[in-house]
Parts: C-alpha cells; sequence; structure tokens
C-alpha cells in the first residue's frame, strides 16, 4: 500500500495540496492518505495572556480541537469527491508540526509527504508551506510540493536537476529507483551551467549511475539557475521537478531561504525534494 502523509492547516494552501493527494490516489491502486493536523499548545500559553488578552484555557483548548475535528472531517469528505474510494485517515495531534511529521512518519512506513507552496502572492498563507524546506530537511522520506496553481497531471515525464558535482553523494539512488518503479515516466537530467567547467569524470559515474533508467541528458546556460529549471520543464511539457536538497547538491546554497521561494513558486508543476 502507499501512504501519503499531508499535513493541513486549513488554510486554501493546505487543502489545494490535500485535493492533489487525492487526484494521486485517484490514480494509485491500493493507497492511504493521512490528513494530520497539529494542534501545539506551549506550557507559557496556559500562563500568559495572547496579544488580545485571551489566556488558553482547557475549555478553550477543548473547543479548539472540536473545532480541527471538525474541519478535518469536511476536508476528508471534499477529498472523497473527488476519489471515492480513497481510503483517508483524519489525525490530530498536540505536538508541534514537526515533531508531528517524523513521530508519525517513524511509526508507519510512509511513502510520501505532500505539503502546499504558498506561491508568490498567495491570499491565505500557510504556515506549513511558509516551513516546507524544514520539514523536508528533516524528513526521512521525500517531500512533494505542490504550487498554487498545479492541477495533478498524470506523471509521464520528469526533470531531475543536477550539476554533476560529488554524484555518489548527492544522487540518492534507493529513492529515485522506489519513485521510478512505480511510475513509468521518461527522466531528463538538466545541468544548468552557471559557469563552471563540467567534470567529465562525474559526468561518467552519473551515467553509470542513471543507465538502467535510460534518461536523455540536457545541458542549459542561465544565470539563474531555478529560472532556468523552471523554464526547462514548462518547454519539455514535464509534470515533476525532482530536486535534491543535501550536502554537495546545489540546491545547498538556497536552504537557509527557503525552496518554496525559490523554487516552487516559480514552477509550475510539483517540485519532488528527493533524499534518501
Amino acid at each position: 500500500m502507499s501512504t501519503y502523509l499531508v499535513p493541513v492547516d486549513f488554510s486554501n494552501t493546505a487543502d489545494h495540496a490535500a485535493q492533489y493527494a487525492a487526484r494521486l490516489s485517484f490514480a494509485m491502486t491500493n493507497s492511504k492518505i493521512i490528513l494530520l493536523n497539529a494542534y501545539y499548545v506551549s506550557a507559557y500559553e496556559s500562563i500568559l495572556p495572547t496579544p488580545d488578552l485571551i489566556i488558553t484555557t482547557d475549555v478553550h483548548i477543548a473547543d479548539e480541537i472540536t473545532r480541527r475535528l471538525e474541519a478535518l472531517e469536511k476536508l476528508k469528505v471534499k477529498m472523497l469527491e473527488i476519489n471515492p474510494k480513497s481510503e483517508i485517515e483524519v489525525y490530530l495531534t498536540r505536538e508541534t508540526i514537526l515533531r508531528s511529521i517524523i513521530d508519525r512518519v517513524n511509526r508507519e512506513e510512509i511513502e510520501l509527504i505532500i505539503i502546499g507552496s504558498n506561491g508568490k502572492k498567495a491570499k491565505d498563507e500557510s504556515d506549513i508551506g511558509s516551513n516546507a524546506i524544514k520539514i523536508s530537511k528533516s524528513s526521512p522520506v521525500p517531500v512533494l510540493v505542490v504550487p498554487p496553481k498545479a492541477d495533478y497531471q498524470s506523471i509521464r515525464k520528469a526533470i531531475l536537476a543536477c550539476d554533476f558535482k560529488k554524484v555518489k553523494e548527492v544522487i540518492p539512488m534507493h529513492a529515485l529507483k522506489n519513485i521510478l518503479s512505480k511510475h513509468a515516466l521518461e527522466l531528463l537530467v538538466l545541468n544548468i551551467n552557471s559557469g563552471d567547467v563540467i567534470d567529465l569524470k562525474e559526468e561518467h559515474f552519473l551515467h553509470e549511475m542513471l543507465k538502467d533508467f535510460s534518461p536523455a541528458y540536457h545541458y542549459a546556460d542561465h544565470p539563474d539557475a531555478i529560472k532556468g529549471i523552471v523554464k526547462f520543464a514548462k518547454s519539455e511539457e514535464a509534470q515533476l521537478i525532482i530536486a535534491l536538497p543535501k550536502k554537495y547538491s546545489f540546491f545547498e546554497s538556497l536552504l537557509h531561504e527557503s525552496v518554496s521561494q525559490k523554487l516552487t513558486i516559480k514552477s509550475h508543476v510539483p517540485v519532488l525534494l528527493l533524499k534518501d
């Protein structure tokens, strides 16, 4: 069974990601979706008043839990309208969002975490979307970030963005094989040349590592790597961009900011943050 974990905070961004997950489950047989909402109340909140001079009492917490559970059920109904056969579990936790995600991943086999990206002009900004990169860095499983305007499409073509540096350390072969084995898709490997000379030894390693997938290799010059990747994905009509947010990857330099601000807000297709 393929199990997808979808953290939600009842924003439009999160709702969009949840509905994308429902369409994805419709395309996959024997799948399950876990809708996770984290309601964390710190010790300080139960002692000190909020800026509105409201103290978080036990009664307030109980009412909020009821409201959130009702909201989860409403979202579940929306998703079942998309895929009536989908198995959907609602899960409310009292931990922080990051702790909740990691705990759930450690408890059962999660194939994918699906998160919405806020985008450039999101009217209903999501805290989860704002912290997509923090979640991806801590998560032991791949994270799929869904841009606001990305509608689900059958994944037929994927772009693997790679700078051909330390490929043995960067390419998460186990995770990549797991994805490619479940989707009959065309893989395009893209090197965005920012002026550096390509290491032929590293290029050879990459060809050997990926030979079983028969990818097509493309080389492009662009002063802005992110814009270059997005432009290439659009020109190739790809349904997915695969990024490698780990040490030595050129995406590593973006991690102190936010992938959702640098890549997914400019992408018209979901971005898969892949790691072993």
